[in-house]
């Protein structure tokens, strides 16, 4: 046996433990590495998102470039006129929504309408001219754009934009008006991760429902999971809001470059895998 494929026979026997040692009942389900012809292609997936047939679409924000990864390790690539990466402004989010799969490029303030093969459909001008720089859907394919310019953040439904603001941050009277992440939960409420480490919670109406410093340093990423909210760093500290208790991603995974919750599972992209992490 191979020092490698050892290697991940024990991450998949792997059991996630309280920092301080206790077991978790969460257990690495499937390990997923990336196929050769990423590192052919020279790209490095920094973002990714589920997609339907159990496949994933990662992101290389610096190269602007979308690819499809399916069960089997298989390569799918965008197609189609509009799609090449060279006309990519600054794509930031693509996601699942119930008509196809939608991308916000930024600095062109578009929607992209893709089908599921990845191939291009139409453009939506984002209107007013929001140039967000997050973005979320909730499992109802209503779509959130957060707009550092006009300090709010707006929804969008069948890519419609909402031209009065889902929330007006400067009416919130927040001690900070910088924003590193934002997820939504299965109820509609909002969840939004500060550069100081606070998390806020806003119902599905706008109103903000709670507020709360999280104890892990440097947070990056926020992910709701059942009726919790998980906040990470890159490092692979994760905090429960709920219970205030910490856990660690195995050590094989980090740096955590993003991380997603799906059904009863956190999944993590690292550099050259995707960790399946099966909570019982």
């Amino acid at each position: 046996m191979s020092l490698i494929l050892h290697k991940y026979l024990l991450i998949l026997n792997f059991c996630l433990c309280f920092i301080s040692g206790q077991t978790l009942k969460l257990e690495i389900k499937e390990y997923r590495p990336f196929p050769a012809e990423i590192d052919l292609l020279e790209l490095k997936p920094t973002k990714f998102n589920w997609s339907i047939g159990n496949r994933f679409i990662l992101l290389d924000e610096v190269k602007n470039q979308l690819l499809e990864i399916n069960l089997s390790g298989k390569l799918n690539l965008p197609t189609g006129d509009g799609i090449e990466n060279s006309v990519y402004g600054q794509i930031i989010w693509m996601g699942v929504a119930p008509e196809g799969i939608r991308v916000v490029d930024r600095l062109e303030n578009e929607i992209l309408h893709l089908d599921y093969r990845l191939n291009s459909i139409q453009k939506t001008l984002i209107d007013p001219r929001l140039y967000p720089e997050m973005v979320t859907m909730n499992s109802w394919g209503i779509m959130y754009l957060y707009s550092k310019t006009y300090n709010a953040i707006y929804s969008s439904e069948r890519s419609r934009i909402n031209s009065i603001p889902f929330i007006d941050l400067s009416k919130e009277r927040l001690p900070s008006n910088c924003f590193i992440d934002m997820a939504s939960n299965d109820n509609g409420d909002l969840g939004l991760l500060s550069c100081a480490g606070t998390i806020y919670v806003f119902s599905q109406n706008g109103k903000m429902k709670l507020s709360s410093p999280c104890n892990i340093k440097s947070p990056e990423h926020i992910i709701p999971f059942r009726d919790d909210w998980l906040i990470l760093n890159n490092v692979g500290k994760m905090e429960s809001m709920e219970s205030n208790k910490q856990y660690a991603i195995p050590a094989s995974s980090i740096p955590i470059l993003d991380v997603q919750s799906i059904n009863k599972a956190i999944v993590v992209l690292a550099q050259d895998h995707i960790l399946i992490i099966d909570v019982e």
